[in-house]
């Protein structure tokens, strides 16, 4: 129902929009009032959705008090007999302008009108609450590892994303997880959410080797969305005491391995992506860090970042970027290369997700 307030000096005036509204039928009036002393008391005290509001009233006028409403505002319909103030309406963002006395078409034209803009706010409200559930399944700063420096930092593209990182211990192991679920938006942050929750409740309670437990959520993640929707994924574990790495890749970029100046290392997928097909079959690469070893993760939203000329950022101005600040700190490594990618976009910010990941040996 959209919940409306009437505001008119006129009584009859309000009855007669009330019967109107009335005939709508998802329209509930929620309050009336004489004066604009009335209306701002009315209108705090109810949070209304929509306000029908006469112009010329005693002492404030319509205009007036609809410029002095605070924000969050309701979605004001200005009902007057005089035709010269639509400039005044227009000034304060009104959503329409009806001529009294109102039709019953005008008024279903101008109640289509709100509904939209209605429904297109209950969805920015849902992308933010989205959103900052999202933020805060990513650790602002990733655990200390001893002997290790680690960070990861994300630059989502439209508020929610498909990117998804974390890095959790598992008894004297650490598991650290990269990922992107297909698509874009909101339906790419469920997929992400869904994805990152598994991993880490199948490492945390099940304790599986990392070619297990992709598989097992690759069967999850299949099972629930048919192949419709999937997320590339790399999945480590680290033994930080014999610096040994364990890695999985399922279907997603090469991870970077930077052991001495000028040698890199790609550790290519070893899997399908997770919910691709039923039943995936993933090996994985070992390696030690040795010392000064730089170990770089990143979804495709860094290599496949476009300039305005449509050219790609591509891996090796990532290698070259990673390359010149391998002897700074773990999360100044993330936070230049997506400096770098910002920078390389110019006007065309609304691209990929982009997220990077950096554990480095001391």
């Amino acid at each position: 129902m959209i919940r409306a307030v009437l505001v008119d000096d006129e009584p009859p005036a309000r009855v007669r929009m009330r019967q109107l509204l009335d005939a709508a039928g998802d329209v509930a009036v929620v309050g009336e009032a004489g004066n604009a002393d009335e209306a701002r008391a009315l209108i705090r005290d109810t949070r209304p959705d929509l306000l029908f509001l006469d112009v010329e009233m005693p002492e404030v006028r319509g205009t007036a008090l609809a410029a002095s409403l605070p924000e969050p505002r309701p979605f004001i319909v200005f009902a007057t007999a005089f035709e010269n103030y639509a400039l005044d309406a227009i000034a304060v963002d009104a959503t329409d302008y009806l001529l009294k006395p109102v039709s019953r078409a005008k008024l279903a034209a101008t109640l289509d009108r709100v509904r939209a803009r209605l429904a297109k706010l209950t969805v920015e409200r849902d992308v933010v609450a989205a959103t900052a559930v999202q933020s805060h399944m990513w650790a602002a700063a990733l655990p200390r590892i001893e002997g290790f420096d680690c960070a990861a930092a994300s630059l989502p593209a439209r508020g929610v994303g498909g990117d998804f990182y974390d890095l959790f211990s598992v008894g004297s192991l650490w598991a650290f997880l990269l990922g992107d679920a297909s698509g874009k938006g909101v339906a790419a942050g469920l997929v992400a959410s869904a994805v990152q929750a598994r991993v880490n409740t199948a490492a945390r309670l099940a304790h599986l080797a990392p070619e297990a437990l992709m598989a097992a959520v690759d069967r999850d993640v299949y099972a629930t969305t048919d192949g419709a929707r999937y997320a590339t994924a790399i999945y480590g574990v680290l033994d930080a005491s014999a610096s040994k790495l364990t890695l999985v890749n399922a279907g997603h970029p090469a991870a970077l391995v930077f052991s001495k100046p000028g040698q890199v290392r790609t550790l290519t997928a070893s899997g399908p992506a997770l919910g691709l097909i039923e039943a995936g079959d993933f090996g994985s690469h070992s390696l030690t860090l040795g010392p000064g070893t730089v170990f770089v993760a990143y979804t495709d939203g860094v290599s496949e970042a476009q300039n305005e000329g449509g050219d790609e950022f591509g891996e090796a101005r990532l290698i070259d970027a990673v390359e010149a600040l391998r002897g700074e700190s773990a999360s100044r490594i993330c936070a230049t290369v997506l400096d770098q990618i910002r920078a390389f976009r110019g006007s065309r910010q609304d691209q990929d997700d982009v997220t990077v990941m950096i554990v480095k040996a001391s």
